[in-house]
């Protein structure tokens, strides 16, 4: 875990969780960040920094997208922001002013930061299609892509439907093929019921850990209208 050492947005030390996976070549971003934006500090902030002491390998970094859940505690809105190194020792996230009447807000981080002057190649061969078996639940029109590195698993996850069973409100998929050495990690899968929302997309809370899926219901609904499932999320190795 990275020592932070500042912050220009009024968080706490416990508000800021960062524990990378570092290569001279890119940085696997994962952590979480909660914002509270009833702070004063925050609402001077034309971005939000955090300071570290260890240093980046990369120094400053392409942007990348970050994950923003609402803190409203009653609706699953959701939404994605832009996240970059802007030096060796400061992340740099812009603000979604969206969601500051909600009085907090969380920056989910699973992403791949590069170098900004120099391109990633990925070697031949580690693209992949995941098999699944559907455990709990049921899904339809479901595929799980992925990119398999020593350092990271880049996965994306797309289906038609989710279908809950009656007093078992999870969806539960193990996948094989999956790197066994990837962190535990949550992140929101995304759909969308208004493309005019201004509020960002609908989501379910969802944890992969010891390579199975596990999709919580929650309080959501889903219209009949409601778009295809999807999510995409870079998970470090240990």
């Amino acid at each position: 875990m990275l020592t932070v050492i500042s912050n220009n947005f009024g968080a706490s030390e416990n508000d800021i969780i960062l524990m990378p996976k570092q290569t001279r070549y890119f940085t696997v971003m994962f952590g979480q960040i909660n914002v509270t934006t009833t702070a004063e500090e925050y609402r001077r902030a034309p971005f939000l920094e955090v300071k570290v002491q260890e240093d980046f390998q990369i120094g400053k970094s392409r942007e990348a997208a970050a994950y923003v859940i609402r803190g409203d505690g009653e609706t699953n809105d959701a939404t994605i922001t832009e996240v970059f190194l802007k030096d060796k020792n400061t992340i740099r996230v812009r603000p979604i002013h969206g969601y500051d009447a909600d009085g907090q807000y969380t920056i989910i981080m699973l992403c791949l930061l590069t170098p900004e002057n120099r391109k990633l190649e990925l070697a031949p061969g580690t693209r992949k299609r995941l098999n699944f078996t559907v455990t709990q639940g049921s899904m339809t029109g479901a595929e799980f892509l992925a990119v398999l590195d020593s350092s990271y698993v880049e996965l994306v996850f797309r289906a038609d439907t989710l279908t809950f069973d009656e007093g078992a409100p999870y969806v539960k998929v193990s996948l094989q093929g999956l790197l066994s050495s990837i962190v535990s990690c949550s992140c929101p899968v995304f759909f969308t019921e208004d493309y005019a929302s201004q509020t960002g997309s609908k989501f379910y809370h969802a944890n992969i850990n010891n390579g199975v899926l596990t999709i919580e219901q929650g309080n959501v609904t889903e219209s009949a209208n409601a778009s295809r499932k999807f999510f995409k999320v870079v998970i470090p190795t240990r």
